[in-house]
């Protein structure tokens, strides 16, 4: 492991770190396949996400730790080969029991990311049903923290991008295209949401990314490629992502 892990690794204790791992083992596809030396980095990213974000739920709603975890988890993997280990804006997350709306909208959410209070909204059973199906390119948690991350690249100053500007650049060139055809529903890999606008391709594209990743390369590499160079990984190599 490297050093910088070994280093957060002592804020943790051994009863923490065992917690995430059993969780992760037993909720998360993604992190049951990686080698046991990413195993042990992703633990530390998570343990360390779960720390610096605020977790909060409706009254009665008892929002327990294991959840915790399996959300922070979502983050951990589409960061994972990023230097990010954290979320500077949108650190606030507020998890309900059951799909929800707004005052005078009648539309019903399952999350959203709310750019006036800076909060990310969520319900438990759609963060756990897309867990529990792990290859159905539907997954709430992640498409919810692909906002976050979008938003938080496109405000940051040019030396603290998420993103290098180049792979950035390679992945909106690929983005125009693929929004243009999921909306004459000519390209068949992602769901029609994508074709909203460029945010919802972006996170819809994660789902897909993370969840179908043998085919959406097979299908659309050039778009698949855009999104391996911007993560920096390639989740078609299960136990060792990671692009070198």
């Amino acid at each position: 492991m490297h050093l910088k892990y070994k280093f957060i690794a002592v804020f943790f204790s051994q009863k923490e770190k065992n917690e995430c791992h059993y969780v992760l083992m037993a909720t998360n596809t993604y992190y049951k396949n990686l080698s046991e030396n990413n195993r042990g980095i992703f633990r530390i990213r998570t343990l360390l996400f779960l720390r610096t974000t605020g977790f909060n739920s409706e009254v009665g709603f008892l929002l327990k730790n294991n959840m915790k975890i399996l959300i922070s988890s979502a983050f951990v993997q589409i960061t994972f080969g990023l230097n990010m280990m954290t979320l500077r804006t949108f650190n606030s997350i507020f998890v309900t029991p059951r799909s929800y709306s707004y005052l005078n909208n009648k539309a019903i959410f399952d999350g959203d990311v709310n750019l006036y209070t800076k909060k990310v909204n969520m319900s438990w059973p759609a963060i756990e049903r897309g867990f529990d199906i792990p290859d159905d390119a539907m997954n709430l948690a992640i498409h919810e923290f692909g906002h976050c991350i979008f938003f938080e690249n496109a405000t940051r100053s040019f030396l603290f991008k998420i993103f290098k500007g180049r792979d950035f650049e390679v992945w909106k060139k690929e983005a125009v295209d693929a929004l243009k055809r999921v909306q004459l529903r000519e390209l068949k890999v992602l769901r029609d949401y994508a074709g909203t606008n460029s945010i919802e391709l972006f996170s819809v594209s994660l789902e897909t990314f993370f969840e179908k990743p043998v085919y959406f390369e097979r299908k659309e590499p050039n778009l698949y490629w855009s999104m391996a160079h911007l993560l920096k990984q390639d989740p078609r190599n299960t136990s060792d992502p990671i692009l070198k």
